[in-house]
């Protein structure tokens, strides 16, 4: 394929938007505590592309058209390596973090070959390697490891997946309800206990939207966009914590 056909042609990219922007919660999360550095740059274009990769990547085990799954995997990929060679050459102990990666990666092989991608175990595989990101932008500049960058995006993320499982294809399904609810409130609780109170301030609002919305019968498009501003939110409040806690 030529070069001018390349930039010609549309990318292959998942209409998943949210699960992009979560992707680069644990990310920003260690960015806006401090510590920024021209490497971050980098790094995160690394994981755009990598995530971007992931897409074509896991379509490989149950897509049909494997050509144009296998080409465009090959472009992320390439250009991910590419982007984090300036990384690399500066902290060659930034790979040690693909370690936990690859047996993440391998459920999410698994679940896509079971063509069985929203299962939750998957969603939390997924949730971990975002974490996992974040600790290595943590480590760049730091050389610590920073497991907060781990946990406390991922529990939000779990929370508002089995909310986002409640209002879409398990509407249907009052369970998921019912934990979506208690979900939120033990989290919050678990925050407020713990003083993280703007934490546990979100976790209120993200309890009434759990609550409201699934009887307003919004769109999926609707109920991606209301998650955006939350989302917002939950980045704020994690700020007062300092990533390296």
């Amino acid at each position: 394929m030529s070069i001018k056909a390349l930039f010609t042609q549309k990318p292959l990219i998942s209409n998943q938007h949210g699960a992009l922007a979560m992707a680069f919660v644990p990310f920003l999360y260690r960015i806006f505590s401090g510590h920024f550095a021209v490497l971050h740059i980098w790094l995160g274009l690394s994981w755009l592309f990598l995530y971007l990769f992931s897409y074509p990547f896991l379509a490989l085990f149950n897509r049909n058209n494997k050509a144009k799954y296998q080409k465009w995997a090959l472009i992320y990929f390439s250009l991910s390596v590419i982007a984090g060679l300036p990384v690399i050459f500066a902290m060659p102990a930034i790979l040690q973090f693909i370690l936990p990666i690859l047996p993440l990666a391998g459920i999410q092989i698994y679940y896509a070959k079971q063509k069985d991608e929203r299962h939750i175990a998957n969603d939390i595989a997924g949730f971990l390697i975002f974490g996992v990101i974040g600790m290595a932008s943590h480590y760049l500049t730091t050389q610590h490891y920073a497991f907060s960058i781990l946990l406390h995006p991922t529990l939000f993320f779990i929370a508002t997946t089995f909310y986002v499982k409640s209002v879409a294809r398990e509407r249907k399904n009052p369970r998921y309800v019912q934990y979506s609810l208690i979900i939120h409130l033990l989290f919050g609780l678990a925050y407020l206990t713990a003083a993280a109170y703007s934490l546990a301030f979100v976790y209120l609002l993200a309890l009434l939207r759990a609550v409201i919305f699934p009887r307003l019968h919004f769109t999926i498009k609707q109920i991606g966009l209301w998650e955006f501003p939350l989302l917002i939110l939950f980045l704020m409040a994690l700020y007062p914590f300092n990533a390296s806690s």
